[in-house]
């Protein structure tokens, strides 16, 4: 509907431009004849382009006195606009008075003087408006008034449009969270109800009851880890001022490396670590840093479906420290890169439930090297697997 109106809007634009020069030539030329005609009685005004008039007098012509004469003509007309005036022999066609007036725009021959041979002492005039259009376009206030409000309204309109679509794609991702997460929460829930069911209504013996205690813990455990990730995840935002320590960056990989390595032994996988770096000292919050390289981590290993091959590398670059973590998994499609790092959002393929987790991971993670003035990047192919880099300014 607004462009409709907008097509409209310039389309009547044009037309009262086309009218507002029309009466500008109009009113030009009627100037000029008047000049013309105070010192010639054979005088003709030529309009040689939209901006360039050549008047033919072949009259003697005072320069300073038709120059006064022609703004006190165009005044009286309320063209306040300025010119070029340009006097020329009429016969040979060469510049004698005048500021400026581009040659070319001149196009001026003999057979345009009417072929009469004219004396030495004969003139014409040629008059220039370098500023015509802006000129005429300023006489249509009201018109470009208009124009400005209605591109305003389509301007609103279309924010108005993307802030309701941002909202439906906030609302879809805000839905699919909450199933998540009450598909992750509901298990080890009910498990730890059935446990506890059974302690209390059976009798059993000390070994039974051990049993059952250690599935509590397990189950309890990781609902206690799956509640961390979502308040993580929530409080990722608010990330201002790290409590910052030095500390040795190969020593906290190292020890986010281990917790993996039986999980990832478990798959007939392996993760390799190579450490190149030479200054291994930056200045970061340990828990922060640390919960962001274990979620890196955790992903390579969640999303190598086979045995899982992740190399931890690090080594010096221009900025400080790049910690690199590949993996040989299923890798993320080129349309799904920048969306990875977004709060809740997670890649689909396949079954949703395949692999569990809220996508807060890497929105977490990013956050949290933001707030160590470092930065985040991910290369990734289909089934070739990922690489994330992070990069970290060293204690010097």
């Amino acid at each position: 509907m607004l462009g409709c109106l907008l097509i409209l809007q310039v389309y009547w634009f044009k037309k009262a431009f086309n009218v507002a020069e029309m009466q500008f030539d109009h009113s030009v030329q009627v100037a000029l004849k008047k000049v013309a005609d105070s010192v010639s009685s054979d005088s003709e005004v030529k309009k040689l382009s939209s901006n360039f008039y050549f008047v033919a007098t072949e009259s003697e012509l005072n320069d300073k006195a038709l120059d006064s004469l022609l703004k006190k003509e165009l005044l009286l007309r309320s063209l306040n606009i300025d010119y070029e005036l340009g006097v020329y022999k009429a016969e040979d066609d060469t510049l004698v008075y005048g500021n400026y007036v581009e040659a070319t725009k001149r196009s001026l021959s003999k057979e345009e003087l009417d072929g009469h041979p004219a004396d030495a002492d004969q003139k014409n005039f040629a008059v220039y408006f370098p500023r015509k259009e802006s000129y005429v376009a300023a006489q249509l206030n009201v018109w470009i008034f208009s124009t400005v409000v209605l591109l305003l309204m389509m301007g609103f309109f279309a924010f108005a449009i993307y802030s309701l679509l941002r909202e439906r794609k906030f609302a879809a991702l805000k839905s699919d969270f909450i199933n998540n997460m009450t598909h992750e929460f509901k298990t080890p829930v009910t498990n730890i109800k059935i446990a506890a069911e059974i302690l209390k209504n059976k009798v059993v013996n000390q070994k039974e009851v051990n049993v059952y205690i250690d599935i509590l813990l397990k189950e309890n455990e990781k609902l206690r880890q799956k509640i961390d990730q979502v308040l993580q995840g929530s409080s990722a935002d608010h990330l201002k001022r790290p409590a910052l320590e030095i500390i040795n960056v190969h020593q906290l990989i190292a020890e986010c490396a281990d917790a993996f390595q039986w999980k990832v032994q478990q798959r007939n996988g392996n993760m390799v670590l190579e450490f190149k770096a030479g200054n291994k000292a930056i200045l970061a919050d340990m828990e922060l840093l640390t919960q962001a390289i274990n979620n890196v981590i955790d992903n390579a290993e969640k999303y190598s479906p086979a045995q899982p091959r992740i190399t931890v590398t690090t080594k010096d670059c221009a900025q400080g420290i790049e910690i690199s973590i590949l993996d040989e998994g299923i890798g993320i499609a080129s349309n799904m890169r920048t969306k990875v790092f977004e709060k809740f959002f997670r890649v689909r393929s396949g079954d949703v439930d395949n692999i569990k987790g809220f996508g807060l991971g890497l929105s977490f993670v990013k956050n949290v090297i933001r707030s160590h003035r470092g930065k985040i990047l991910l290369f990734s192919e289909l089934d070739r697997g990922t690489e994330v880099r992070i990069i970290l300014p060293t204690y010097d």
